[in-house]
């Protein structure tokens, strides 16, 4: 015979394991570009703002960020073949970083609870249900690539990830190489088969 606290037991932690894991944010990533652009043909870049000029518009980056992001998409874009030059440069790239402050809800948290019965009286298992609700900040991260010619935006890489804006410097660069890797592994955009 199946003991009902035990079977009851069983489907709370499954429940706790399942919300564990779609709990886990991860790096989502997109792009869109100009279908008619040689993407290939890009192999020199230079920043669309200059660095030293933008230290008082980055509001929502310290300028540490700020250098590590351009060091991150120099490393990528440099393993692409895609190097900076501020001779004739093919592509001016820009790049930014929005945090928003976000509420995330599930329809039902569970309670359990267990009690034994005492002289006469029998235990017994409670489970209430509540929303569970929790504040979390989301980061979102634009990489642009404009023509040198005509500052045309031709390619819009973006990723957004759960992010804690207090993390050690370590995990911050870390977070930002992934987030800047990821956004770059579309780039060039890959044609897609004709049906």
């Amino acid at each position: 015979m199946v003991n009902t606290t035990d079977m009851r037991l069983n489907v709370f932690f499954i429940f706790l394991v399942t919300a564990a894991i779609s709990g886990c944010s991860g790096i989502t990533v997109s792009q869109d570009y100009e279908k008619d652009v040689d993407f290939a043909a890009f192999k020199t870049f230079i920043w669309k703002v200059d660095p030293e000029a933008r230290q008082d518009d980055e509001s929502e980056m310290s300028p540490l960020v700020a250098t590590r992001i351009r060091n991150a998409i120099t490393s990528e874009l440099k393993a692409k073949g895609i190097v900076y030059s501020e001779i004739s440069p093919d592509i001016q790239i820009d790049y930014n970083l929005k945090v928003e402050s976000k509420i995330s809800s599930s329809n039902v948290g569970t309670t359990i609870g267990y009690g034994a019965g005492g002289y006469g009286h029998i235990g017994g298992v409670v489970i209430s249900t509540a929303p569970d609700i929790r504040q979390y900040e989301e980061g979102t991260l634009y990489i642009d690539f404009y023509t040198s010619d005509d500052l045309k935006l031709v390619w819009r890489g973006i990723s957004s990830q759960v992010i804690d804006k207090h993390e050690e410097p370590d995990k911050v660069t870390q977070q930002i190489n992934l987030n800047v890797q990821k956004i770059l592994e579309q780039f060039p955009p890959k044609a897609k088969a004709a049906r």
